[in-house]
């Protein structure tokens, strides 16, 4: 078979298939992202657990001050304290795993910050070597020469009169 291509019937690159296309390629999408954050939703069903040894493990910290901090929100803002917790029971999986990347990112932090602070150093009492520049105050400074510019030269050669470009430059 041959197949040709032809721009006939497009316009402007269109979508073949018009709205209808997008439609069902949205849908697609929809139902798709749906099927796969189910899945990971009962994979981290499954390790929830084991996330949360992992994180005790790692940074106990972390789950007094989430709690902490959520408690704080709850009395300044309510409503958001309330749809955080409920979050929290309703995708605890999810919440489960941003413990534990949180666990992760402050055991990495503290890392950085122990191996950086250990390689800053107190500076040596080495001074740098100068030359003093005798100086003089402003009000026992003397005069400056006052020098006066040479007179201009007047051309010699007179311009011609006919030059079409002298009536641009006035």
């Amino acid at each position: 078979m041959i197949f040709r291509y032809s721009n006939q019937g497009t316009q402007f690159g269109r979508i073949p298939g018009g709205g209808l296309g997008c439609l069902l390629g949205l849908i697609l999408v929809g139902v798709g992202g749906y099927y796969l954050l189910k899945g990971l939703y009962h994979l981290l069903w499954w390790a929830a657990p084991a996330l949360i040894v992992l994180t005790l493990m790692i940074n106990w910290r972390v789950i007094p001050d989430t709690f902490t901090r959520w408690l704080k929100t709850l009395e300044t803002q309510p409503l958001t304290g309330i749809i955080s917790a409920a979050f929290a029971v309703v995708a605890f999986p999810f919440f489960t795993l941003w413990l534990f990347l949180k666990a992760l990112g402050a055991r990495k932090l503290k890392q950085f910050e122990q191996e950086y602070s250990h390689k800053s150093e107190e500076p040596k009492e080495d001074f740098t070597e100068f030359e003093e520049i005798e100086s003089t105050p402003l009000d026992k400074m003397p005069e400056p020469d006052i020098v006066e510019a040479p007179p201009a030269k007047e051309d010699k050669e007179p311009k011609d009169k006919e030059n079409p470009y002298d009536s641009f430059f006035g």
